[in-house]
């Protein structure tokens, strides 16, 4: 086993929303989810659940077979690379998912800015709700959505962390991260188009795209092995 540690920058190209269900202290029908210092983030638990879907969507791709929980012979969960790191209903992940806090600025002070007002800050975008069946707008349904502004940048040096098999399984969380280009909610309306850039680490040794490469083609080969 090794340990992995991934540095995760997404750094936000339309303004984005992540929801936290109420619009407790804002003008907004609904608020973005916020730290303890008011600042906007994208939850660890987003970050794990685009992956696994991401995950799942490029195996698929690859021609494997990604069996849903419990799917299988008396409803034994059948061993996978999807289950070995994000686990399952009856196996707890090895790795740790981290929320990645907004930054306005050099994600190297995201420490020393976190107190500032300008970290704080976001957007209230007017929106109409749409009837689904007629694909009208509802009448008398004006909405206020709060966003993070444009290119915020949200980082987390050891947003994902724990124990790999091996650097297969790395590379596979990278290229997982490198086709995640949408985050947040209210996608339809053009919110959540973001740059990602990972960084991988295994044992403490960054691993450069050429070997990243190199791995993510060796496990593909394994995975096609009868």
């Amino acid at each position: 086993m090794a340990e992995l540690q991934i540095a995760l920058t997404v750094t936000s190209r339309t303004a984005l929303s992540v929801g936290s269900g109420g619009s407790s202290g804002t003008l907004a029908d609904k608020s973005i989810v916020r730290d303890g210092w008011n600042r906007p983030i994208i939850p660890g638990s987003q970050v794990k659940g685009k992956l696994r879907w991401a995950t799942e969507q490029l195996l698929r791709g690859l021609g494997q077979d990604v069996p849903a929980p419990f799917e299988g012979p008396k409803r034994e969960e059948l061993p996978t690379v999807v289950r070995a790191l994000f686990g399952s209903p009856q196996q707890r992940s090895p790795l740790y998912f981290a929320d990645l806090a907004g930054l306005i600025g050099d994600t190297a002070l995201l420490d020393t800015l976190r107190d500032s007002h300008e970290q704080q800050q976001s957007l209230i975008r007017p929106s109409v709700a749409i009837n689904r069946q007629l694909g009208t707008a509802e009448n008398q349904r004006l909405l206020f959505q709060e966003t993070a502004p444009e290119s915020m940048r949200f980082y987390a040096a050891r947003a994902i962390t724990g124990r790999i098999a091996d650097h297969g399984q790395a590379a596979l969380l990278w290229v997982a991260i490198r086709l995640t280009p949408r985050w947040g909610s209210a996608k339809s309306r053009g919110l959540g188009w973001a740059s990602v850039e990972p960084e991988v680490w295994v044992d403490g040794q960054l691993l450069r795209v050429e070997a990243l490469s190199e791995s993510l083609r060796g496990l593909v080969q394994r995975l096609e092995l009868p």
